[in-house]
């Protein structure tokens, strides 16, 4: 039996990121199992993509179509970042992006683009999707809060719709000021810069943050519709496909 390898090892081996091993399934490049929540692939797959083999055609429902709809679901998170002027993120179950972040403040991007403050970005998320539940308000390892939202598919969570990157209220301008100082410390970025972007962080319209819980919770429903749609779709290419066996 052919070994199977977790999504990580899939990245560490073609040395790509998790999105782009989603969007390889999306687009049929690579096939994989759903076991519970999580992707597996056979190791013969990833050692065809490694010596530039086409994959092989197969009837029926393919790991393409059950991939999660990644270019759908980012057209909505920029729209809602466009019309909310807020950041916002879609996760899977453990924490891992499925889509690119939109609309990132200046601060964020240099958290981001800095590979400690990145990996603390990427523990936070992976903090917010093990509490579960209905969602609610978190705070991030660098002081701001996110609205988030589950997003469901046949009664299955696949995931989190995330906003935020603000504040509730304004801050303390001295409690700002320490914390500014200790994060730019810890992962070595530019204190006044830091400090810079840290100002034009935006505050939430409501101090308990539920105008933005709302409009998260309105994206995550229009998400919900895309994979409802899209399961629609599948089981009609399924048929079709039985047919044409016949």
């Amino acid at each position: 039996m052919d070994d199977l390898l977790t999504t990580r090892q899939v990245q560490d081996r073609l040395k790509v990121d998790r999105i782009t091993v989603y969007r390889m399934l999306q687009d049929g490049r690579l096939k994989g199992v759903k076991i519970g929540q999580q992707w597996r692939f056979a190791t013969r797959e990833v050692e065809r993509l490694l010596g530039g083999a086409p994959a092989e055609e197969t009837v029926g429902e393919t790991a393409a179509m059950r991939a999660f709809p990644t270019h759908c679901v980012q057209t909505i998170q920029n729209l809602f970042s466009d019309i909310s002027q807020t950041g916002a993120l879609v996760i899977d179950p453990q924490g891992e992006p499925l889509t690119e972040p939109s609309a990132l403040p200046a601060f964020c991007q240099l958290m981001l683009n800095n590979p400690r403050g990145r990996e603390a970005c990427q523990k936070t998320w992976q903090a917010m999707a093990q509490v579960g539940g209905s969602g609610g308000t978190f705070t991030c390892h660098a002081g701001l809060h996110y609205c988030a939202a589950p997003i469901q598919e046949d009664g299955e969570q696949v995931g989190w719709f995330l906003a935020g990157q603000m504040h509730l209220q304004a801050p303390d301008a001295e409690e700002q000021a320490a914390l500014i100082t200790h994060l730019a410390a810890a992962y070595g970025l530019d204190p006044a810069e830091l400090a810079k972007a840290a100002r034009q962080i935006p505050v939430a319209a409501g101090s308990d943050g539920a105008p933005c819980l709302s409009w998260t919770d309105r994206a995550r429903q229009a998400v919900e519709a895309i994979l409802k749609e899209r399961a629609g779709l599948v089981e009609r290419l399924q048929k079709i496909a039985e047919i044409t066996q016949i």
